[in-house]
């Protein structure tokens, strides 16, 4: 399947290739490796082959994974294969990780779950498939917590993905090994979805771009219509035109296509003045003193490039909304364990799936088709409230987490649901209204806590916005430079 013909894909690589700096090097001397664009200009260009490339990132990641944990199964076997016999394509030989919660045929598919730890996939998702049809290489499945379901990557079958910044502290979730892996220089760009924050919350713990796409936006995803359709999948990566360039590269073109593609976003775009409302709170509540202070120095820089920024009341019931995506969050948890009662062939017990899980799946049990269809209809409601604003507004800001980046095992998802619903709901205030609305998002590293990690604010647009969303960070990281900022743990 083509979604970028070639000849379009590589003119507009080559504007990418030639606007954005390739490397940062930090006080210590370390410098990063090339970004995904980079790669793959060096490729086309015979200074490299997709096998060195791929050679060079599970060094990498045989050096880090010890310490960070971000890939639970490794592949190299078919990475090598699959760089032997690259062909021609838009992201040719880049080394890259597959979040294991979509399907590839012959490999672990577990879904972070010690319920499903034998089962081997029979197909492959029709979005990997376009990752594959792209010329990225995966080296290996990365770790997410248990079916995705919750904001940090802690699962009891592989065990804590740490924080390249901080390895006290978790690297978010539920593309948690994804964004350790990218964070610490294992890849330059690694598969990622999103289904309440999971690409957003990973990007901002990690320093990371994270890019969710509009409903029905990617490859594999055009039937997707629904308010409780809450997944979405695209990627994370240090530098906007790696994700620009993956993003392109797996979008929906064919004739079931919802939105007009974007194709290659290469910069900033025309210059011009956006209405932009932000939104501290997202619940009534100030988020963390640091997310506050990064959040004004945001707003401080919006001005200085000429943008008009204004503050943006809620446009939604919080209380309703958390109450109504907890019934779909639920629903899919049930979902999840009844898959694992399937596979076994008895219900799933304390050993097979976690506390919070076997929590979630509980709520979502108690449902009947009258409260389906109540939370279904508060949900439509909200995310018609939510998109209105954009009669007014050309972007949508808030802080993407309510604090900076917490301690492994304070949200572990062996404590049960009742007692960290709370946290969870406070800590991931801001990201879900996007996927039940359909909106496109994107969190962005725009500064650091005090004590040393990062903090990510999001800017959301329309449905369909994607490429105003990207202009808008190509803008920012010029300004901040953020692909110079190394962790401690890295292995450029």
């Amino acid at each position: 399947m083509m979604h970028v013909s070639r000849r379009r894909f590589l003119e507009a690589t080559a504007m990418l290739a030639a606007t954005a700096p390739l490397a940062g090097v930090d006080a210590k001397g370390r410098g990063a490796p090339m970004d995904g664009v980079a790669m793959a200009d060096a490729v086309r260009s015979g200074k490299t082959t997709p096998a060195a490339l791929v050679e060079a990132a599970i060094a990498r990641l045989e050096k880090a994974n010890p310490k960070i944990n971000a890939v639970a199964f490794p592949n190299y076997d078919r990475a090598r294969a699959a760089a032997a016999k690259a062909a021609a394509a838009p992201l040719a030989g880049i080394p890259t990780v597959i979040k294991d919660i979509q399907p590839e045929a012959g490999l672990p598919f577990t879904n972070g779950c010690r319920g499903l730890k034998d089962v081997i996939a029979p197909a492959t998702h029709p979005y990997l498939r376009a990752v594959g049809a792209s010329g990225a290489i995966s080296i290996g499945r990365s770790t997410t917590p248990e079916f995705g379901l919750t904001c940090t990557t802690e699962p009891l079958l592989t065990g804590n993905t740490r924080n390249p910044w901080s390895l006290d502290h978790t690297a978010g979730g539920s593309s948690g090994g994804s964004g350790a892996a990218v964070a610490a220089g294992v890849v330059p760009v690694a598969h990622a979805t999103d289904g309440g924050g999971s690409i957003r919350i990973p990007a901002a713990v990690n320093g990371l771009v994270g890019l969710k796409p509009s409903r029905g936006r990617m490859a594999g995803g055009t039937a997707m219509k629904a308010v409780t359709d809450l997944s979405v999948w695209c990627c994370v990566s240090r530098t906007v035109r790696d994700t620009a360039a993956w993003y392109a590269a797996t979008e929906a073109t064919g004739p079931d296509q919802r939105f007009a593609p974007v194709g290659v976003v290469a910069g900033r775009g025309e210059a011009r003045r956006l209405r932009v409302g932000a939104q501290l709170s997202g619940n009534g509540a100030p988020p963390h003193p640091e997310v506050a202070r990064v959040f004004a120095d945001a707003i401080r820089l919006l001005e200085k490039l000429g943008h008009r920024v204004a503050d943006q009341p809620l446009a939604f019931d919080v209380a309703g909304a958390a109450d109504a995506f907890s019934v779909a969050w639920g629903v899919g948890a049930a979902r999840g364990a009844k898959a694992v009662a399937d596979h076994l062939g008895r219900a799933p017990g304390p050993d097979d799936l976690e506390p919070l899980t076997l929590g979630w799946a509980e709520i979502g049990r108690r449902q009947t088709p009258e409260t389906m269809a109540k939370a279904t209809a508060t949900l439509e409601d909200l995310a018609a409230r939510y998109n209105a604003q954009f009669e007014a507004l050309d972007i949508y800001m808030t802080p993407t987490l309510g604090r900076p980046p917490v301690r492994i095992g304070e949200l572990a998802p062996t404590r049960p649901y009742g007692d960290v619903q709370a946290l969870l709901n406070d800590y991931v205030r801001y990201t879900p209204m996007e996927n039940v609305s359909g909106a496109p998002a994107i969190s962005l590293p725009i500064g650091m806590s005090r004590d040393g990690l990062p903090i990510g604010i999001q800017f959301a647009s329309k449905p369909g916005g994607e490429k105003l969303l990207l202009e808008l960070a190509y803008a920012l990281e010029a300004e901040l430079e953020w692909h110079k900022r190394i962790p401690p743990v890295w292995v450029g």
